[in-house]
Order: structure tokens, then C-alpha cells, then sequence
């Protein structure tokens, strides 16, 4: 009699800092995922609430749950490299402390991944009690497969608590830079070995509230005082200007018309003189359709967007 061959081990990875509030809600819904082949590894990164009581009493009751505690505070990019280098399956799902992951995410991504190296689905957007508010991430922004990297250079909205990666594009991402989301870089590198694929349904509730490291769409930033602000520009300024250059020399030069663009826009992002930012305009103008892929904004928008890079980096 022929076995049946074993299902994919599927390890979630999930980072923690300070989210005893939602927390056992979403393990409860990780450890209910009707695909049954998985391992869960947290990593908690120094929380000071209740967080690691609950994760020692999950773990004292599921041999799947894996817990490790920081001694120091690494922040959530070295905490996501440091849990996804813990996972052993064979696909890693990323896993926010604070969402609801539906009973089936987990098995519609895999049946959805094929050859892809990464696959994302939507979200339902909800209020911090975890109550819909009546859209969906696809609301909002373009959901759709990607297959070029300069559709990911300038915006990402994939959401890593969306998303289910084969291991092998982990090895091929780490480390993982500094200065961008470990989501964004993980979707860029994905483009450079075989794309993106989307499955066309919610398989999360995004929760949000004051506390997320980063908001959804639509989320507005807290008043800050000026000299604050500005510090945060010159610095989300820095932040952008490296991204670029990593990206440029992340791009193999196989892919010769995508490194050339990259290096175009690298270069006009040095400074805010005359040349550059009527070469940074012409790169937008060009690349519209690429560089603003994922935007849900009228012909008109984009082109306006396309004009103001002459004043503005992004």
C-alpha cells in the first residue's frame, strides 16, 4: 500500500514585544490553522507586560510552540532575521503579535505558491477590537502578482502578516538591511528570483491600533514637534537614499535594464540639484507604470506624483 506523501512543514514566525493585549488571540488562530504540518517559533524581544507569561503557558501546553527571549532589545528587523534563521520548514508565514489569521491562510497560501518564491493575500481591515471596519487592504492600494523589481523599489504593500515565503528566498535575503521593513526587502529580493504571486482573498484581520510599528494604509502620523520632524525627515531621507543604493546592488546584472533604471534613480537621489531632480522627474515619467504600480491613483494623480519628485525623494 503507498503512503501518502508527508504534508510541507510550514513554520510561523512570529515576533513579540509588549503584546500581551492580542496576543493569545492570534496564537490561539495560528494553532488552529487547518494545515496541521506546521512549527511556530516566537521570539520575544524584551517585552516588559505579561507577553512572555503568556508565551511560557502556551509553550507548557503545545510542543509546537518554540519560545525564545532576548537578553537586549534587537528591534523588529534583527528580531524577524534572528526568528526566521530559527525556522526549519520548509515555508516560512510571518506572524504579527496582534492580528487573526482565518483557519485556512495557511493552506490556501500553499495550494496558491506554486513556483513563486512568495505569495500574499488580502486583509480585512479592523478597529482595534478587532472589528471590521468595512475594508480591505485591496481597497486601497493594487493587489496584484509581481514580477519586476522596479515595481517594489519605491512602494511596497505587501504586508509580511499576509504573506507565505519558501525558506530558500530567506537564505537569499539575509541579512537583512537596516533601513527598510523586513517585508519590503523580502518582496524586492522575491522579484530578483521568480516574483510575487497574490491570492485574491482576506486571510487576515489586520488590527489596528496606536501601538503597531507600522500602520496600515491610510494611517496618519502623530503630531510631532518641529525640530522632532525634521530630524525624522533628514533622517527618512538617509533612509531612502541607502535604500535605493541597496536595492541597485542587490539587482543581479543579469538583469540589465532594471539595474540601469536602478542606478539612474540611485544617482538623482543624491542631491536636490537642477540635474538631478529633472533626471529623478524624467525616471518617474518613464517608469510610472513600474515605480507606482501598486498606487490607486487616476492617470492624473500619477502624473502629478511623477512631478512633485522634482522637490521630494521617495
Amino acid at each position: 500500500m503507498n503512503e501518502l506523501p508527508a504534508l510541507p512543514l510550514v513554520s510561523v514566525v512570529m515576533c513579540t514585544y509588549n503584546g500581551g493585549q492580542f496576543l493569545a488571540k492570534q496564537l490561539d488562530a495560528v494553532l488552529q490553522q487547518t494545515h496541521p504540518a506546521i512549527e511556530i517559533i516566537v521570539v520575544d524581544d524584551g517585552s516588559t507586560d505579561h507577553t512572555r507569561t503568556i508565551l511560557q503557558q502556551y509553550a507548557s501546553q503545545h510542543a509546537r510552540l518554540k519560545v525564545y527571549l532576548n537578553e537586549t532589545n534587537l528591534g523588529y528587523i534583527r528580531n524577524f532575521e534572528k526568528a526566521c534563521g530559527l525556522a526549519t520548514g520548509s515555508y516560512i508565514a510571518l506572524c504579527d503579535q496582534d492580528d487573526y489569521w482565518v483557519p485556512e491562510k495557511i493552506e490556501k497560501l500553499l495550494s496558491a505558491i506554486g513556483n513563486y518564491p512568495m505569495v500574499y493575500s488580502d486583509s480585512l481591515l479592523c478597529n482595534e477590537q478587532l472589528e471590521p471596519i468595512g475594508k480591505k487592504i485591496s481597497d486601497a492600494v493594487v493587489c496584484q502578482p509581481f514580477h519586476s523589481c522596479l515595481q517594489q523599489a519605491v512602494f511596497c504593500r505587501v504586508y509580511g502578516h499576509a504573506t507565505l515565503i519558501k525558506s530558500s528566498l530567506i537564505k537569499q535575503a539575509v541579512p537583512f538591511p537596516a533601513v527598510l521593513p523586513h517585508d519590503w526587502w523580502l518582496s524586492f529580493t522575491a522579484t530578483l528570483h521568480g516574483g510575487i504571486t497574490y491570492f485574491n482573498e482576506p486571510l487576515v484581520w489586520y488590527r489596528q491600533h496606536s501601538n503597531n510599528v507600522f500602520g496600515a494604509v491610510g494611517g496618519k502620523r502623530k503630531k510631532e514637534p518641529g525640530t522632532i520632524r525634521r530630524q525624522k525627515k533628514q533622517q527618512e531621507l538617509l533612509d531612502i537614499r541607502a535604500r535605493m543604493h541597496i536595492f541597485y546592488e542587490a539587482c543581479p546584472d543579469a538583469l540589465q535594464k532594471e539595474k540601469k533604471v536602478l542606478l539612474a534613480l540611485a544617482d538623482s537621489y543624491r542631491s536636490f540639484s537642477l540635474i538631478n531632480n529633472l533626471r529623478r522627474v524624467a525616471l518617474f515619467l518613464r517608469y510610472s507604470e513600474l515605480f507606482l504600480a501598486v498606487k490607486k491613483r487616476s492617470a492624473a494623480r500619477k502624473l502629478m506624483f511623477c512631478l512633485k519628485m522634482f522637490v521630494k525623494i521617495k
